[in-house]
């Protein structure tokens, strides 16, 4: 089958899912694109009601990150993410923000990479941009991804302008100029294979350990998840999980979605792509699923679940088809295909939040 098949046989999908979110006492969430964005829900009353049927919590792509809402130094544009607020509102659902401060060239404001000034300034530049933001939103997001990507792979911190500028200092001065202006939004540090490269992990629990030893308001660790069904190991993952609960901070998955092909794996890069999603390798990437979350409800104790989302409604929506793979063929990450059908990754899903067996079957 291809990205946009539907008709999944009762054989390979299972049971329908009625509603994903009411399995789970914490928040259900996926992202979504907005207005002229490709994909977007404005423009879909299909993808409008997988939303409202199945999530809890919304993430929005991209109109909420730094060079859409701060456009200009003295310039901020909240008229989408208003709008997007109120959409969440009017639909019950909460709203995990993302991001306060981050790195990409293309998503830092033009006016940051040409600011002139010292430590001190860059960072009360920093703290104006914060706490604009997060008062205006103060009462309408549940959490922030206050921080998103500030650690390399292998270790050490990026060296983003944000470190050549004021070093780390960038990153804890964020949660406490954020909880200044907004005592009850939960904070988190969002990143990429924390939940894989044990050096990166290491930079990111020692970050943790400083912010507890100097009160550092963080509620938690944001773990994207951009992982593969055969990397990394569901121990590995598990292990990560409990560095965060150890240390007493929430957990959430905030970006996750499993491609059937991993571009970076041997078999990949000798040639071996898979071209259709068969029903085999459907109830492969079902039990994939059902492992990580799984995993995610046996390490993360009650109090500390901060949610699960998924990043996008629909296989051909996802970022990693447009960015990653080049349009070189077809993938299927996540939990509904090209027409809003259930796949069964989202039986996966369902059943790793209802203390199922997890089965390719």
């Amino acid at each position: 089958m291809t990205g946009t098949d539907s008709g999944w046989s009762e054989k390979t999908s299972g049971t329908e899912v009625s509603k994903l979110s009411k399995l789970a006492k914490f928040p259900v969430g996926v992202s979504v694109a907005y207005g002229n964005e490709a994909f977007s829900y404005t423009n879909s009353p299909a993808q409008q009601a997988v939303i409202k049927t199945h999530f809890s919590q919304l993430t929005a792509g991209n109109i909420m990150k730094m060079s859409y809402l701060h456009p200009a130094r003295d310039t901020y544009n909240f008229t989408q993410a208003d709008d997007f607020v109120k959409f969440a509102k009017d639909n019950g659902k909460t709203l995990h923000a993302h991001a306060l401060i981050w790195h990409a060239d293309y998503q830092v404001p033009a006016f940051m990479k040409t600011y002139q000034g010292d430590k001190a300034a860059w960072l009360a530049m920093l703290k104006t941009h914060v706490q604009t933001i997060a008062t205006h939103f103060s009462g309408k997001v549940a959490s922030w991804d206050v921080v998103n990507e500030a650690i390399n792979d292998g270790g050490g911190y990026r060296n983003s302008i944000f470190y050549q500028n004021t070093g780390t200092d960038y990153i804890e001065q964020a949660f406490i100029n954020a909880r200044a202006v907004d005592k009850k939004a939960d904070l988190y540090y969002n990143d990429y294979n924390i939940e894989a490269d044990p050096a990166k992990l290491h930079t990111l629990t020692g970050m943790l350990d400083g912010f507890k030893a100097r009160s550092v308001p963080i509620t938690g660790v944001g773990f994207q998840m951009h992982i593969y069904m055969d990397y990394p190991s569901v121990s590995t993952m598990s292990a990560a999980f409990k560095q965060a609960v150890d240390r007493n901070l929430k957990v959430k998955i905030t970006e996750l979605d499993i491609p059937i092909n991993n571009p970076f794996s041997p078999p990949y890069q000798a040639g071996d792509i898979k071209r259709e999603l068969t029903p085999a390798l459907a109830l492969a990437q079902k039990k994939r699923y059902c492992d990580v979350v799984k995993a995610y409800m046996d390490t993360v104790p009650a109090r500390l679940r901060g949610g699960v989302t998924v990043w996008g409604v629909s296989d051909p929506s996802s970022w990693l088809i447009s960015d990653l793979f080049k349009n070189a063929h077809a993938d299927w990450p996540l939990l509904f295909d090209g027409a809003y059908q259930q796949k069964p990754a989202l039986r996966g899903v369902a059943d790793g939040l209802s203390g199922k067996a997890c089965t390719n079957t």
